[in-house]
């Protein structure tokens, strides 16, 4: 399913703008639904020999020890997920005399995605959001009654 954007306007920010373009209209993607946590853990469950808790206590595990490594400057593989480091930058001083930690920026989080989820990025289609697709059907589901994201087998 390709991903869906609507358009928004907003202000130009570009220098010596021109009259009448003062503001753009933009692309902004449009979530079609979350899927929680425990909507995961029971997909992965039922592919495999795992309970949803086990799928949850070994995710939990995964996050502390995530954690762990992060906290102490390591960097994460996370095999074909991808791979996780916190990464600081910081303002700039003319000499190394000058610096001082109040220069650091806030820590980031930088995920480096995998390699079937770099092909998914490479690959990923989209398609203008329509109003009228978003009206809900008399009975108040979405349609069909089916879910439609894919099977995972």
């Amino acid at each position: 399913m390709p991903l869906q954007f609507h358009l928004v306007l907003r202000k130009n920010l570009s220098k010596n703008v021109e009259a009448g373009k003062e503001k753009l209209h933009y692309a902004q993607t449009r979530a079609t639904g979350t899927c929680t946590f425990e909507e995961l853990c029971s997909i992965v469950a039922d592919s495999s020999t795992a309970s949803s808790g086990d799928v949850k206590v070994v995710i939990d595990r995964l996050i502390k020890f995530l954690l762990l490594f992060l906290a102490r400057g390591e960097v994460v593989q996370c095999g074909e997920l991808g791979t996780f480091q916190l990464v600081q930058t910081s303002s700039g001083s003319v000499t190394a005399e000058e610096f001082s930690s109040s220069m650091l920026y806030r820590a980031r989080l930088r995920f480096r995605p995998g390699p079937k989820l770099r092909e998914l990025i490479l690959t990923a289609k989209s398609e203008r959001f329509k109003l009228e697709e978003s009206k809900p059907s008399e009975g108040g589901g979405s349609g069909s009654g089916e879910d439609d994201r894919p099977v995972i087998e």
